[in-house]
């Protein structure tokens, strides 16, 4: 513990000339040394009572994966599924429902609002309504 205050001491008092540090360790030593007593700061999460909440953090962390595959997937199935919706549906002009498929982008987001419930057109009525009646 001495010995670590006393290598900040150093790293102070030759910080702030350039030719009294020429002699001494670079500056990255010293903060390497700083970052490892930081580290004794983490020792305590060895014990027995931040079991639970390591194994909880440990879950978290593994279970990120699965989620962006999953996150991954499912922008691929709504990206597919909006090429079809737009070569099917977005190819007739002056249709109510080819506004809502007429570029990629805006078929990616009505596929995506219809996949949580939200699959009406802006006055209310349900857009396979208006492509149930055009196709």
């Amino acid at each position: 513990l001495v010995f670590l205050d006393l290598l900040q001491l150093m790293l102070v008092l030759a910080g702030g000339s350039e030719k009294a540090a020429e002699g001494m360790p670079s500056a990255s030593l010293f903060r390497l040394i700083r970052l490892l007593k930081l580290a004794r700061i983490l020792r305590p999460l060895r014990s027995e009572v931040f079991s639970d909440l390591l194994a909880m953090v440990q879950g978290m962390v593994g279970g990120m994966t699965t989620l962006l595959w999953s996150v991954v997937f499912f922008v691929l199935f709504v990206y597919l599924v909006s090429l079809v919706f737009r070569e099917t549906f977005g190819r007739k002009h002056g249709a109510t429902a080819s506004k809502f498929f007429n570029s990629v982008p805006r078929s990616m987001l009505t596929t995506f609002r219809c996949s949580f419930g939200d699959c009406t057109s802006s006055a209310g009525t349900p857009i396979f309504e208006h492509i149930n009646s055009e196709y």
